[in-house]
């Protein structure tokens, strides 16, 4: 960022976590998520180890913290990205432009967690199985 920029270190980091914190955040979760799934299909079939109410409850909580962290991160990534904003005035600023990814980022994947969410706690089991099988 620019010398003239005063942007705290916090501010920064903000932008920098929401163009690739909240994607990884994303990431891990799905990742997470399907593993459990995928394996819990395994066991629902044959009767292993890994019993389904426990996966979704794993699944519930996985989601609640990932979307809390993925909320902090989106709003602070956004109130970073207004503050530069409103202290560079022209539009093609390099600073300028890696707040609004960044911000932008969190945002868009934080939709994207939501959305993967729903699906994976609200979807009924045969459903969800019926795609790794």
């Amino acid at each position: 960022m620019e010398e003239d920029l005063e942007l705290p270190k916090t501010g920064r980091t903000a932008i920098w976590l929401g163009l690739a914190g909240v994607p990884g955040i994303w990431l891990a979760h799905l990742a997470l998520c399907v593993t459990l799934i995928s394996n819990a299909c395994d066991d629902f079939q044959h009767s292993g180890a890994l019993p389904w109410p426990l996966v979704e409850r794993i699944v519930a909580g996985a989601s609640a913290v990932s979307m809390i962290a993925a909320v902090i991160i989106a709003i602070a990534a956004s109130r970073a990205w207004r503050l530069i904003a409103s202290q560079v005035p022209g539009k093609r600023n390099p600073a300028r432009f890696i707040a609004w990814c960044g911000a932008t980022a969190a945002v868009a994947f934080t939709v994207g967690l939501a959305f993967s969410s729903c699906l994976l706690i609200v979807v009924p089991i045969d459903r969800l199985c019926a795609t790794f099988h």
